[in-house]
Formats: C-alpha cells, structure tokens, sequence
C-alpha cells in the first residue's frame, strides 16, 4: 500500500542519515581560525578530509556547533526545556504552540522541539565520534595534538549524553562512529559511566586552554565532572524517579553510591576552586556577564558558553526570551514569552542588586517615550551604548510586559553596529561559571559534613551583589535556612535564574512536583496567575523525563518509551 510504501522510504531516509552521519559531510570544508564561524558542510570523504591539524580543527568546530545550532539548543529552544516547568519562571499565555508547551509541561510524544533536541545531540554524538575514530588513522598530527583533540571530543560527547540523560533518561549509547539505527536504550548507569569516563579523560589530558580561545579545557570538563557527581548523588538520596522503576527499570539511580559522589564532587571542585584561572567577577564588573559585548569578562568566569555563531540569524535566546521587553531592532529587546515568577521576585532581598537585573521593567514601558527612542536612558559599557530599562514594579500583574521582564541580559545598541544587521546580535550564553562552581562545591562540602564550610562558599557569591554600604553579614542572616540545601537551592535560584538550571534542581532534589502544586497563582488575569494555573494543571511527577520521539520509536522499534507515556 502507499502508507506502507512511505514508512519503508521514512526507514530507508533514516538509515540514509545515519549512515550519512559517518562522513566528513558533518564537517566543514573551509579552514577557520574561529569555531564560531560554521560555512556549509562539504561532501569530502573521510580517507581525504581528516589529515592536517587544519582539518582536525574543522571537525572540533563541527562538533561545537551543535550546542548552539539554529535547531533545538541553546540558540533557543532548549532554555524552553530546562527553564520551564520551574518556580523561576512561566509561560506568557497568549503565546501558544508546541515550543510553549514546553514551559506549561504540555509534553506531547510527537512535539517537533523535543524530537529536534533528541537529533540534534544525538547528531553532536556522532560528530564527536567520527573525529574520535579519524584520530587513529594517518594524520599530520603530532601525539601531543592528537590527545588534545581526542579530549575535547571526548568532553564534548559526555557534555551532549549530559543533557539527553538528564532530560530524556537512559539512551542509546554510542562511543563509536557506527551509529546504528536500532539500536535500543541503555540504562543510567551505562550512560553515566560513558559521561563519567569522557569528563574524567578530558580532566586529565586536556591543559589550562584549550584548542580554541573558547573551548572547553581541563578546568571546565572537572567542573562538568564534579556537577554530575553531585547530580547522581542528590538524585540516589532523594529517590529520583523511584516510583518508575517498577515500570521502567533503565532509570533506576539505585547503583549510585552517593556517599563516594559526594566524595569525588568534593575533591574535583575543591581544585577547580583553589587551582584554576577562573574567577568570580567583582562587584564592579559583576553585570558584565549578562552584557553583550563585554566578552573578555565574561571568558573570566566562564568555564563555558554557548558562543554566537557568525552564520546564524539571531541571537534568539536574547531576543526572544530573556532580555527586557522592547523591539529587537531598536533598543535590543525582546518579545517576552515566558515572566518570572512572584516567588523568584520575594527570593531576593532589598538588599540584593540581582534582583532589580533580572526582573526588570520594559524599556518604553506602556509607550512611555513614544517613538522618540533618544529618550530612553542609556548607559555605556565597555565602549558599547547599552538602553536601560525601566524598574520593575515588583507586583505581577496588569499588562505584565511593562513593569515585568525576565530583563537578565542586555543587547546594545542595534543602530550602532557596522559587522552584523540590526537584528542580530553576539550574545554569549553561559553554561558553566565559578559561581556555578562555587555552589557546586558547597554544595559537596554539605554532603561530606563540613556545613560551615559549605556555607563560606555562598559569601564569595553574595558580597559581589550587595546593595550600597549594606553588610555581607545582615545579607548572609535574610538569605539564613536551617535546612542547608534549602537554603542552597534558594541561592542557586536567585544566582543562576534563567541559565537553564531550575528544571534540573528541583528534579534532582526530589522537589518538582511539590514546588509546581505549591507555586502561587498570582497575578493579573491573562498573564503570569493564567501561565502558572496552565503548569499546574499539566504537570505529573512521571514528567520529570521528556517523552521519547514517537516518530524516533517508529523508525526504531527497539526504543523504548518512558513510562506513562506509552499508556
């Protein structure tokens, strides 16, 4: 029949793609001295491509290229996945599609954005082990250079099998270039030894810098490897999941021992700490991370970012999500699909400048300066001429878009750039930085029975962002829990809002279905009260796993589907 003429074409696409996924068509074909720059990919052949550093260089930057793809990553879509769902921030209702359903926990097996995350790093995947296998062939590269590529590959590929694990559950695991099209899923502990063992080889070849000015080097793969530590640990002590298992052995976290976690969190990060180049930014530079041109302070406390990339349209995540509200063309602002909470507003005291950073105003808010934009307060930063947007109102409610802005990063002037159009922008987006680090270790200190310890980690991070003369130590007593790790998660929330890791937390301490059933409905009709009532009544504790692709199941009958899902 044609239906079943077509599925076997759909198949014989697919195993195309796969196969197509071996060759040095993944990677670019013009010499670049910046992995940033991605030109179109050749047809070249691997026997010819992979022989000069040149090409090997090449490669890496095909591999990077995939965290932030115009597709489903951190260009834009996946802050969608990892902020939503969360006490930080929520969907703007009258936004409406398959994207937004992500923030409203309306998962559906046959979303276009979850099945485009799933290819997407999957493709990362194989892109890393191709350059992998190249690396043993002839090659005009030295042992030293091969090493250094093979760690970098390697970090990468633990980065891409992170995030699938974490959101998906228990995958296909591949650490060679035959990706097989029917392959089933493996359980967490085989997918987190492969992460592990990645992040722990990158640790241990990789030197100070890495092959780019921006790539990962060793500092950054011991920070990713003490996260995910810390991660299995909260997971096995809080019975992550353990409700599923009955139904779905392959996310089971019950091998975790989570006293040697914590362990190893706290002897990796203790040296990212005390040992690497990275610093936390003062208090004079400290808004510099979010700003968009002001890259040399961010590459000092950024282990990691997801770097524009010159061939892209936008820079979305900016635009699109977290900048204050304002036209994208004019003042650099965004359209605001998603608010934050009244809970993450009351997280901050008075005394805390974050809170005014994040949640802002719009920047001609209830058209306050009319269309004469020369009136709109600007600031410089760096040489580069930044709007100020107007102070939040601190009350979600009315039109939400003019006093109630995710406002955390800010694009400069779009009438002044020469290089790119006024609708684009090089927004980095951070994704590993010594604050991170520094919770990160507090949070293993914790955990190993040094509390006092663990507590003199939040004072580096908080004396950056007091307000005027106000001391660390009435700061310290406001933000005081006699729960730590409430205490804990409460400062990762008000440090790393909007940097995709809220979703995440709140699943690997136990506490997501609780927090969404508790979140308070507030604000106006037609806005944040509306959004947040939309999460609540959609959310379900076996939603802490994205569904699996139907049409990744259909192609591949031995993929399985997370559990409730298939009922």
């Amino acid at each position: 029949t044609r239906k079943e003429s077509s599925a076997a074409s759909d198949v014989y696409k697919r195993q195309l793609l796969y196969a197509s996924l071996l060759t040095a068509g993944l990677f670019s074909s013009s010499c670049i001295d910046d992995f940033l720059t991605q030109y179109p990919y050749s047809t070249t052949s691997p026997e010819t491509f992979f022989k000069t550093e040149d090409d090997f260089k090449q490669a890496l930057s095909g591999c990077y290229s995939m965290i932030n793809s115009s597709q489903m990553s951190y260009y834009y879509g996946l802050i969608y996945v990892l902020e939503g769902c969360s006490d930080e921030v929520v969907s703007n209702p009258a936004s409406t599609g398959t994207l937004y359903d992500l923030l409203r926990g309306s998962y559906q097996t046959d979303n276009a954005q979850i099945r485009s995350f799933w290819v997407l790093f999957f493709r990362g995947i194989s892109r890393c082990n191709t350059l992998i296998e190249q690396l043993k062939g002839e090659n005009d590269l030295t042992p030293e250079q091969r090493t250094a590529y093979e760690a970098e590959a390697r970090f990468l590929r633990g980065f891409f099998y992170l995030h699938l694990a974490q959101t998906f559950g228990g995958v296909p695991v591949y650490d060679a270039p035959a990706v097989g099209s029917t392959a089933a899923r493996d359980n967490l502990e085989r997918v987190y030894t492969q992460i592990i063992g990645d992040f722990k080889y990158a640790w241990d070849k990789l030197e100070d810098a890495g092959i780019f000015k921006s790539s990962a080097n060793r500092w950054t793969a011991a920070a990713y490897l003490g996260s995910v530590y810390n991660y299995l640990a909260s997971c096995k002590r809080y019975d992550v999941g353990k409700e599923l298992v009955g139904i779905q052995p392959l996310n089971d976290f019950g091998w975790v021992d989570e006293e040697a976690m914590s362990l190893a969190a706290r002897d990796v990060l203790k040296e990212v700490v005390e040992k690497s180049p990275y610093e936390l930014l003062d208090k004079n530079n400290y808004r510099k991370l979010y700003y968009e041109m002001s890259k040399e302070a961010q590459y000092k406390e950024c282990l990691l970012m997801a770097e524009y990339a010159e061939n892209t349209k936008h820079c979305m995540v900016s635009y699109y999500v977290l900048s204050p509200v304002g036209d994208a063309k004019t003042v650099g602002g965004s359209y605001q699909r998603m608010f934050p909470t009244m809970k993450l507003y009351r997280s901050y005291d008075n005394a805390d400048v974050r809170r005014d950073c994040n949640i802002t105003g719009a920047y001609n808010p209830n058209n306050r300066y009319g269309s004469d934009l020369s009136k709109i307060p600007s600031e410089t930063v760096d040489g580069y001429r930044y709007y100020v947007p107007a102070e939040s109102s601190g009350v979600a409610s009315g039109t939400s878009t003019a006093l109630w802005c995710t406002g955390k990063f800010r694009v400069s002037d779009p009438k002044e750039r020469s290089s790119i159009s006024a609708n684009q922008c090089v927004m980095n987006y951070p994704l590993m930085r010594m604050a991170e680090v520094r919770l990160q270790y507090a949070e293993a200190l914790y955990f190993t029975g040094d509390e006092s310890g663990a507590r003199k980690q939040f004072d580096p991070v908080r004396e950056r962002v007091l307000a005027g003369d106000v001391s660390l130590k009435k700061l310290n007593e406001a933000y005081y829990r006699s729960d730590f790790v409430e205490e804990l998660l409460e400062e990762r929330g008000r440090e790393l809002c909007y940097e995709s890791k809220r979703k995440i937390d709140l699943i690997r301490f136990g506490r997501i279905t609780e927090t969404i059933e508790e979140l308070p409905s507030e604000g106006g009709p037609n806005n944040v009260a509306v959004g947040i009532d939309l999460l609540k009544d959609n959310w379900r504790s076996y939603k802490i796993w994205l569904p699996v692709p139907q049409l990744e199941i259909d192609l591949n009958p031995n993929l399985e589907q997370n559990a409730v899902y298939a009922d």
